[in-house]
């Protein structure tokens, strides 16, 4: 289930240790990488080399890669944390067998899917950990954290904490964006969201009937969505079709030249905790929960009915190629030559 805080917990314990090794990496949405492919799986290994060794290495194919990975790491001690892990293939180019690292090694890997993790499992040498979602004392103190700067709700608004914690079902991801958003508001804005978490727990967001438990969290964050300024809006969706990962001095420009305002939609942004900014090798770096991802692209792709071809942006490479061939532009005379250049 994403949203309960797997990440966040690796990456304590990444903080924690790293230290006492080798070398280590931390290799973010693994999954989001490697769907690009042998391009997404070659650059994960070059990241891995990178962080481990601190220095580039030319690796363009993947098993070259894995070999590369083998040979030179096979005698260090190294942390190494997987995020997001979803097929089998993503743990066989990186990590391998065993012996791929040096004695004292640890791996960490996240992941929904425990039967990604069934090629590579040896009871003795494997332990795998189910989290939960927070009781309900703990929600209360996470919702309060973002809502109010403080362990535990005033009294006033107390009784309505309750309800929202009892309608988060113990979901941090929810609870930091829903206690984000709230911050600040007055009790008819709190009274106003509490009703729109229990239709979603009734079924009736508007008017559809929502199919399952994962549609209930997206519906839960996108209340949030909801209230944004129509500039982060358009931030939002392009960080969550495009952007996640890429540098905040690139982006800028980009959306500057759609006459948007980037740097102030990146605060509202921000502090409702619907995006992260990163610091990785000195340099700023979007982030996004892949829930708050998901959501984005579901929201894209409702506003085009299904038809890639009408969405107002896309970002899987056989829907972009479905959709030129589909054009009617394609169709013109002489379109080749004018796309060739």
């Amino acid at each position: 289930m994403g949203g309960l805080g797997k990440t966040t917990i690796a990456k304590a314990a990444y903080n924690r240790i790293f230290r006492s090794f080798n070398g280590s990496s931390f290799l973010i949405d693994v999954r989001e990488e490697a769907s690009q492919g042998n391009k997404g799986l070659v650059s994960l290994q070059n990241r891995l080399l990178k962080d481990i060794l601190k220095r580039d290495h030319d690796v363009s194919i993947v098993s070259k890669g894995s070999k590369l990975i083998e040979k030179l790491l096979n005698r260090k001690k190294v942390l190494l944390i997987l995020d997001d892990v979803d097929d089998h293939v993503q743990l066989d180019v990186l990590v391998g067998g065993i012996n791929w690292f040096g004695q004292g090694s640890r791996i960490i890997i996240t992941t929904r899917d425990y039967q990604s993790l069934n090629a590579h499992k040896v009871d003795k040498d494997i332990q795998i950990y189910k989290l939960e979602g927070l009781d309900f004392e703990n929600s209360l103190q996470l919702l309060s954290l973002y809502a109010f700067s403080k362990n535990e709700p005033p009294e006033k608004y107390k009784q309505l904490s309750n309800e929202i914690v009892s309608c988060a079902e113990g979901l941090p991801l929810t609870l930091e964006v829903l206690g984000s958003f709230l911050f600040d508001k007055d009790k008819e804005e709190w009274e106003e969201t509490l009703h729109g978490l229990r239709d979603i727990l009734d079924d009736k967001v508007s008017g559809m009937s929502i199919k399952s438990y994962d549609d209930k969290v997206i519906e839960k964050l996108k209340i949030s969505y909801d209230k944004l300024s129509d500039h982060a809006k358009t931030i939002f969706l392009d960080i969550a079709c495009h952007f996640t990962g890429w540098m905040v001095e690139t982006t800028i420009p980009i959306w500057e030249a759609c006459e948007l305002r980037p740097r102030l939609a990146m605060k509202e942004l921000t502090q409702k905790h619907l995006l992260k900014i990163e610091n990785d090798f000195q340099e700023q770096k979007l982030r996004m929960h892949d829930q708050l991802r998901f959501m984005g692209r579901r929201i894209v792709s409702k506003d085009s009915h299904g038809d890639p071809a009408k969405r107002t942006r896309l970002w899987s490479c056989d829907e972009i190629l479905k959709s030129l061939k589909k054009s009617t532009f394609l169709q013109e005379p002489n379109q080749d030559l004018l796309l060739a250049r």
